[in-house]
């Protein structure tokens, strides 16, 4: 393997922290394990409170492949990959989150599969750390969606954009990827294809995996050479506690509106590529976000029992993507002529 140098090295391995103190050293062991030494590690600091910078250095000190970036304020979260990502100076990203691990030949394996078979992204196998408090209900969850990842892809573990779509396009709402953990990426595609969707809190890493993959495939290795934890503290356990309306519902409309409208997805709506066409895509979303809109104003009548305010939520996106705006309000009508129509006894199509 090629020495380590700390110029132009092949591989950066990406590291958002914030208030990561408590598993870091687990983390950053993996990577110091690895068995392909010619990468940097980019630690972006989201302004931790907690001293998970200081750790950091103090536990590479001697490393001089580390790089430690302050954040001059919040990011947040995906805020903060992006960031990694603009100061990554490798040709690959591989991305590895504070609670993680990865196993000594990780690096190596997915950089393998990727340059063998022409793919830009990479992803494999993961095991799952369980933390105490984790519920019998989310433990199983995690298994079976470790195990659905594996039999989507095990027979045919390189794969082409157009499996790709017609996969994927069966359920936009399930993540056949897995976490960043588990991933490799040439950082030229985030030049062609964008970063990282900041308006997203929970299926950000779920629609940046179905742009790569729709446009370009992917490749699969199926050995689990990625720790994921899963913890009550975890910021996907926080979503579904406290953002639950922007997480499941907002999350669910910014991935329909970007595969109805995004440039980056007319592959996916081209005729005959799924059972979708690009008119029913649309409607769909359109009705989505109606029925958004509805949310949003049933849970502020009734009280939001976690706090979450959810119409400052619904009205952050619309300024994001203010044509929701219009799609909502279309949505609305087309909802309240379906319902009248039921009412007088017309036969009418639901949209």
């Amino acid at each position: 393997m090629t020495g380590a140098t700390l110029h132009a090295p092949v591989v950066s391995v990406c590291i958002p922290t914030y208030n990561g103190r408590t598993y870091l050293s687990a983390c950053i062991e993996s990577v110091q394990a690895q068995t392909f030494t010619d990468f940097e590690v980019v630690v972006c600091d989201d302004q931790s409170s907690d001293g998970t910078l200081e750790l950091a250095r103090q536990l590479v000190a001697a490393d001089v492949r580390f790089r430690f970036i302050a954040n001059p304020r919040r990011f947040g979260l995906v805020g903060n990959w992006n960031n990694c990502i603009r100061q990554a100076r490798g040709e690959w990203i591989k991305f590895l989150f504070q609670d993680d691990t990865i196993e000594p030949a990780c690096i190596e394996k997915l950089l393998d599969a990727c340059q063998a078979h022409h793919k830009p992204l990479g992803f494999c196998g993961r095991n799952l750390i369980f933390e105490q408090g984790t519920s019998a209900q989310r433990r199983d969850w995690f298994l079976e969606h470790k195990v659905k990842i594996t039999d989507t892809w095990l027979s045919h573990p390189v794969i082409e954009p157009e499996r790709a779509i017609r996969i994927l396009a069966q359920d936009t709402e399930l993540n056949l990827v897995g976490e960043p953990t588990a991933t490799l990426i040439r950082k030229s595609v985030f030049a062609e294809l964008g970063e990282f969707d900041e308006a997203l809190i929970q299926a950000c890493d779920l629609e940046f995996w179905f742009r790569v993959m729709t446009n370009y495939g992917a490749v699969f290795v199926p050995e689990a050479l990625a720790a994921f934890r899963v913890h009550l503290q975890a910021t996907t356990a926080l979503n579904h506690s406290k953002r639950e309306y922007r997480a499941l519902v907002l999350d669910g409309l910014l991935v329909r509106y970007r595969l109805a409208f995004g440039r980056h997805y007319r592959s996916l709506r081209r005729r005959g590529a799924t059972e979708k066409s690009a008119l029913t895509r649309r409607l769909d979303c359109m009705m989505f976000a109606a029925y958004a809109r509805r949310q949003a104003s049933r849970r502020t009548d009734a009280g939001s029992l976690s706090g979450e305010d959810v119409f400052g939520e619904w009205r952050a996106v619309l300024l994001r993507y203010p044509r929701l705006r219009l799609l909502a309000a279309l949505g609305t009508v087309a909802h309240h002529f379906h319902n009248l129509t039921r009412a007088i006894g017309l036969n009418a199509s639901p949209l």
